[in-house]
């Protein structure tokens, strides 16, 4: 065995930066890594176990049906695994075996974010939304926007998400009606506090964190 063997990778020690207690069997997130499961109780700002790979029963949103080998997501405001992405929603991996709608728990095979791939998602018509590192897990995220009403969009840092990641925002309603795209605190995007003139049909635009900020690749803006 090598000299600088530690340990298998399948346990890592998870420091928990929550604000909260964390249960055994809690789903908690790896930095922008993967979900993982507490083996033990972690206290707030404790340090604990938790399983990178596995297979575990988790609760089901009872209105999901889901087959064998499906990938799933975790809501974190609801605790429970959902059958297709969602804002604020985290991949955690695939379905271990198919369970009809009603039921309650699903036993999900583990894997990191980046299996997700891109991720497409439809903004709701009207409020503002909030992102967060669970959005942009697969490194791309789609957004579509069919608002009726000005929106902002709040983006997560871009020190809390894979760096590399990339953000496709195409309006799809014929509203006279701006998405404003505002960073976190004081990071900016195409250079500038927000962007502001996607407000039209069809009006596009696509950006790629630089790890410091929102930089602009390509827009058509009517």
């Amino acid at each position: 065995m090598a000299k600088n063997y530690i340990k298998p990778g399948d346990v890592v020690d998870w420091a928990n930066g929550t604000g909260a207690a964390v249960l055994s069997g809690d789903p908690v997130v790896i930095g922008n890594q993967q979900m993982g499961i507490a083996l033990v109780g972690i206290a707030t700002t404790g340090t604990g176990s938790v399983a990178k790979e596995g297979i575990f029963l988790l609760p089901k949103n009872t209105s999901d049906a889901v087959v064998q080998g499906q990938k799933l997501w975790w809501d974190a405001a609801a605790t429970e695994v959902i059958n297709a992405p969602a804002i604020n929603a985290y991949f955690i991996g695939y379905a271990d075996q198919a369970e009809l709608a009603a039921t309650a728990t699903v036993l999900v095979d583990l894997e990191e974010f980046n299996e997700e791939g891109p991720r497409a998602l439809t903004l709701s018509a009207t409020g503002a939304q909030t992102l967060n590192v669970g959005d942009f897990g697969g490194g791309d995220l789609i957004l579509f926007a069919p608002n009726t009403a000005a929106q902002t969009v709040n983006l997560p840092s871009v020190a809390a998400i894979p760096p590399g990641s990339k953000l496709f925002v195409r309006k799809t309603s014929a509203d006279a009606q701006a998405v404003t795209l505002d960073p976190a605190a004081s990071e900016t995007i195409a250079g500038g506090a927000t962007f502001a003139t996607i407000d039209a049909a069809n009006d596009l635009a696509q950006f790629v964190s630089t790890g410091a900020a929102w930089a602009l690749m390509h827009s058509i803006i009517a």
